[in-house]
């Protein structure tokens, strides 16, 4: 891929300009996982950082990790429940602001998308108590990718009228009620916390026992697994061998609509145009004539909106 944007972030890196620059941070969504989920303004703005501070889970594929500047500063912090690398937040907010403070300017990788669960409100008060700018990029949410990994859309017009997402690293904490009448029910973090959550549903929300559930692990990973089943039966369909961290758990009817995908995506599950395929390379047959440029951010063709946040001029 073409990227001017990495040639600049270069030449700064070099001292091309002699003119004192202010830190920023991107509080970026760098999706559930690897490169082929992040948006082309996450490409754009990690081959134009100094610095680049990432989480864990989504944001340490090393391919991701490879579009930033040779010259940048990799920063990994954690954030994930067990590990001893993780760094406080606190700690976190400090190294955001410390860096500003020296020009910097800062992807800061987030998995999943900012605006779910992500602490970015402790990130963005620091920074903005402490007089710097930084913009917030949406990115793909594991409540949002893992359904479709699992062959079902989270909301549907006669099944799916609704969804609630709720955190169940503390079940203790759920007000289970509040589910009773929503019709699909998510919860992320809950590899630790299966039994609770099945239980408050079942229990706290009145939810029958044979409403359909799945369970996604490491949703578009490398890790990634797919339980079905219902309710009161999908945490026997689950090994006890198996690690189920990350996991997301879905239940409601919408999940049914799942069954038989695994057939109907066909061979192993492997996309037609998969990760050893360079951008680019594939010619696309029929009356579509589409040019993109990744460098620019245009696409001219006949097929409006190809790719969401690209600008697209009719040819």
């Amino acid at each position: 891929l073409v990227a001017p944007a990495r040639a600049s972030a270069e030449t700064r890196a070099a001292g091309g300009s002699t003119t004192e620059k202010k830190g920023k941070v991107f509080l970026i969504g760098a999706g559930p996982g690897g490169i082929d989920h992040v948006t082309v303004r996450a490409l754009r703005l990690l081959r134009a950082c100094d610095v680049v501070v990432h989480d864990d889970l989504g944001a340490s594929d090393a391919a991701l990790l490879d579009e930033a500047p040779p010259s940048a500063e990799r920063v990994h912090v954690g954030k994930r429940g067990g590990d001893a690398r993780s760094w406080t937040q606190p700690d976190i907010d400090t190294l955001l602001v410390s860096l500003c403070e020296k020009g910097k300017t800062v992807a800061r990788l987030k998995g999943g998308c900012p605006s779910v669960f992500s602490r970015a409100r402790s990130e963005m008060d620091a920074l903005a108590r402490n007089g710097f700018s930084y913009e917030l990029v949406p990115g793909i949410s594991s409540a949002l990718a893992a359904p479709l990994r699992a062959g079902f859309p989270l909301t549907d017009a006669k099944v799916g009228k609704h969804f609630l997402v709720c955190s169940a690293h503390d079940p203790s904490s759920i007000d289970f009620a509040a589910f009773a009448d929503v019709d699909t029910c998510v919860f992320l973090m809950a590899g630790r916390s299966m039994d609770a959550v099945c239980e408050g549903l079942a229990r706290g929300a009145g939810k029958d026992g044979s409403t359909p559930a799945v369970v996604v692990r490491d949703a578009c990973g490398d890790e990634e697994a797919v339980w079905r089943g219902t309710l009161s039966s999908i945490r026997s369909r689950i090994p006890k061998s198996e690690k189920l961290s990350p996991c997301v758990v879905v239940v409601g009817e919408v999940c049914a609509l799942g069954d038989g995908y695994d057939d109907a995506r066909g061979g192993d599950g492997e996309a037609t145009l998969g990760r050893d395929v360079e951008p680019g390379s594939v010619a696309v047959s029929g009356d579509l004539d589409l040019d993109l440029d990744l460098a620019t951010g245009t696409a001219c063709g006949g097929m409006l909106g190809f790719v969401w946040g690209w600008k697209l001029d009719r040819g």
